[in-house]
């Protein structure tokens, strides 16, 4: 199981400091860019249906707690969608699907709290079902869509992330899956999937010490005393890695290492 680190609300301590309490929750699998791709058809879906430009914002996939089930759905409008894979939702809370069909007929927004006419509610439907094609990318193959009930969602709610719009009245879009998608974890990487890759190498033939004044009065010309012979092993460096251990000498007029056995080990150690 993946976790992620989260805070609470701050809390203010008697020596004026304040402090947030932290936690590790499950993190849901289902993949960032699977979610940015259902908040771009938003956009480009409301775009359409409500004749306007839009720009969305998206909050980012989560698992949330039998709590925040509840609050989320409290007096939403729920459809179920399912799916191949699962089933899905798609939650549009009491106060945005008023501004949703404000926006259809072209207000700003709605001047009463009142519950949706027959009319508007056929206008919310029309709109949730031009979005619903999006939960393809969540649900695999989708089949009939339903009416669900907000507590029957709030229990089989598994993953959930929104998209809503930017700007001044802003419209959220609930998507839930009722379960969170497996992890996946990849095959090892082997020897043949890295032979493209090139790595630095260095060679450490002679190495000494240098007292800082000495290093101060360093100047062309000036002659550096080794620690370690010219003559002696050397070592090979990959990045900062002492990866193995050889002789330094020339070969075909270039300078070469030849390495010892176990050399390898050696170096490690």
């Amino acid at each position: 199981m993946i976790a992620a680190l989260t805070f609470g609300a701050p809390l203010a301590l008697d020596d004026g400091r304040t402090v947030r309490s932290c936690a590790f929750v499950p993190k849901s699998n289902l993949p960032l860019s699977a979610a940015c791709l259902v908040a771009n058809g938003v956009r480009e879906a409301l775009g359409r249906l409500l004749a306007s430009e839009l720009d969305v914002e998206l909050f980012e996939p989560a698992i949330p707690g039998a709590r925040e089930r509840r609050l989320l759905l409290d007096g939403a409008i729920v459809y179920r969608v399912r799916g191949r894979i699962g089933d899905g939702f798609v939650i549009v809370r009491a106060g945005d699907a008023r501004s949703l069909v404000a926006r259809a007929y072209g207000e700003e927004e709605r001047a009463s709290n009142a519950p949706l006419s027959d009319l508007e509610a056929a206008t919310l439907e029309r709109i949730v079902l031009g979005i619903v094609p999006l939960c393809n990318t969540l649900c695999g193959t989708l089949g009939p869509v339903t009416r669900e009930s907000a507590e029957r969602a709030a229990c089989d709610l598994a993953t959930y992330f929104e998209v809503r719009t930017t700007g001044p009245q802003r419209i959220a879009i609930g998507f839930a899956l009722t379960k969170d998608p497996p992890e996946t974890v990849d095959e090892r990487i082997t020897l043949d999937d890295l032979s493209d890759v090139e790595v630095a190498a260095s060679v450490e033939f002679a190495s000494g010490s240098l007292a800082v004044p000495a290093f101060s009065r360093l100047a062309p010309g000036a002659t550096i005393v080794l620690d370690t012979t010219l003559g002696g092993s050397g070592v090979l460096r990959i990045g900062d890695v002492r990866f193995a251990r050889g002789t330094c000498g020339a070969r075909d007029g270039r300078s070469a290492i030849r390495f010892d056995v176990d050399s390898t080990a050696a170096a490690a150690a």
